[in-house]
């Protein structure tokens, strides 16, 4: 395969995967301050040209917390129409937008059957800001910004910074029912790209939903009470810095998988998730080696993924209406 289109993907990969952090799944919970572990573990797979086995075991943990709300509510009753709609929509006036922090650390251990010293410890720590604003349409613009430093632990001396960014909107259309779309970038050690994607969800009957971020992922959801059932595929990716012959390189990581998760509300603020699938496609590769073979195709392997979320306060939209509420 190409390598210049290998790198479209892997960063079309990642970036989307940004954008996936505002997937119909959590508008509910839009920008609720929390703290999320994740634990993830791929099977044992072959390589497809080479000796050895390839597995993979991560550690995730995310922390989101508020830096700026505000919040302005103005409330005139209008009944030119007496459509809820039309009142609604002509009798009230307010501003909303929220900040919020967010860092992320991720801890892999990554095993390259072939290599001579096949376990290799991965590090990334990552910082950033995440925001909204509800405009006059009321419609949902929503940003990220974000810095990364994505090392083994024999080139941390030598890391090179990593930044993403995104921007889009969401049109709300019901309860359950939306779209978004928007642009994301990365630039990841001399490579940049920017990458439209566009997403939403259309609900299906009472308790499903159907969601998809193109061209990353397409999930449908089952939902009831406190319980949340999904299955779907989407596409993975990674980039880190490695030691490769006594330089530092970058590998790439590049994966399309299809899961199923179950997610169990235990009360207002405390989430426990178990996922299952099966990775049908892997890929890694070195860059820049000096026309050294540095492709290993991957065969596929099924992996498994648990983890918790604990949520702090209040979503946006209950900060919203209780503004509205006081005013």
């Amino acid at each position: 395969m190409n390598k210049h289109f290998l790198y479209f993907l892997l960063i079309v990969f990642v970036a989307l995967s940004k954008a996936q952090t505002f997937e119909v799944e959590q508008i509910e919970q839009l920008f609720r301050p929390r703290v999320r572990v994740e634990s993830k573990y791929i099977t044992d797979a072959r390589f497809k040209d080479t000796s050895g086995v390839f597995n993979q075991k991560e550690v995730n943990s995310i922390f989101t917390f508020p830096i700026k709300t505000k919040f302005s509510a103005d409330v005139k009753l209008d009944l030119q129409s007496l459509k809820i709609k039309d009142i609604l929509k002509n009798s009230l006036r307010f501003k909303a937008s929220q900040t919020l922090g967010v860092l992320r650390l991720t801890a892999r251990q990554i095993n390259i059957g072939f290599d001579t010293l096949p376990q290799k410890n991965i590090m990334n720590a990552t910082a950033g800001l995440m925001g909204l604003r509800l405009s006059k349409k009321y419609r949902v613009q929503f940003y990220s910004a974000t810095v990364t430093i994505a090392e083994q632990d024999k080139t941390v001396n030598n890391a090179v910074p990593r930044a993403s960014a995104l921007f889009g909107q969401l049109h709300l259309r019901g309860l359950k029912r939306n779209f978004f779309y928007g642009i994301a970038a990365t630039y990841s050690d001399g490579l940049f790209l920017p990458t439209p994607f566009f997403g939403g969800s259309e609900p299906i009957g009472k308790n499903f939903v159907f969601n998809y971020t193109l061209p990353a992922q397409v999930n449908l959801q089952y939902k009831d009470n406190n319980t949340l059932i999904t299955v779907g595929a989407s596409f993975d990716g990674y980039r880190n810095g490695i030691l490769y012959v006594t330089k530092r390189k970058n590998l790439n990581y590049y994966a399309g998988l299809t899961y199923a998760s179950f997610r169990y509300k235990f009360s207002r603020s405390l989430m426990a998730r178990v996922e299952g699938g099966y990775i049908f496609y892997q890929n890694l590769q070195y860059t820049k080696t000096d026309n050294v073979p540095t492709k290993f195709g991957i065969n596929p392997s099924p992996y498994v993924q648990v983890g918790f979320s604990v949520l702090f306060g209040k979503t946006f939209w209950e900060k919203v209406f209780d503004n509205v509420i006081k005013n």
